[in-house]
């Protein structure tokens, strides 16, 4: 099967989008990790050449390298796209989900405990 022109540069303009998006997107998420491209790289066996690409928009990851990569960011491809938008919560609410992402397992651990102190004075 042949591709249209047409079509072509749709799915590039396309493609285009989503790179300018993406990059900047696992950007944000590795500052808020402190993590370095290099690390990133260590953590998901993508080399720091293509994670490069990915990063400055010259290149769209796979679906699978971009599972790889939020693996090691340990958050969903979900979470990924959701851009920290969780519908239908107030401020306070996706404050709280937002905190809870970045939390480790012990730290998560820790505010449970705190949430069932609350619910026990109920």
């Amino acid at each position: 099967m042949y591709l249209t022109k047409e079509y072509k540069e749709t799915d590039d303009s396309k493609q285009l989008e989503a790179a300018k998006w993406v990059g900047p997107r696992i950007r944000e998420l590795c500052d808020r990790k402190n993590i370095t491209k290099y690390r990133l790289s260590q953590m998901t066996g993508i080399s720091q050449t293509v994670l490069g690409n990915i990063i400055k928009g010259k290149s769209v990851p796979s679906i699978h390298t971009l599972d790889r990569i939020c693996t090691a960011l340990d958050i969903s491809l979900a979470q990924f796209f959701a851009r920290d938008k969780v519908p239908d919560l107030t401020t306070e609410q996706q404050e709280l989900v937002e905190t809870w992402i970045w939390l480790n397992e012990n730290d998560r651990n820790k505010l449970m405990k705190i949430v069932h102190i609350f619910q026990e004075k109920e």
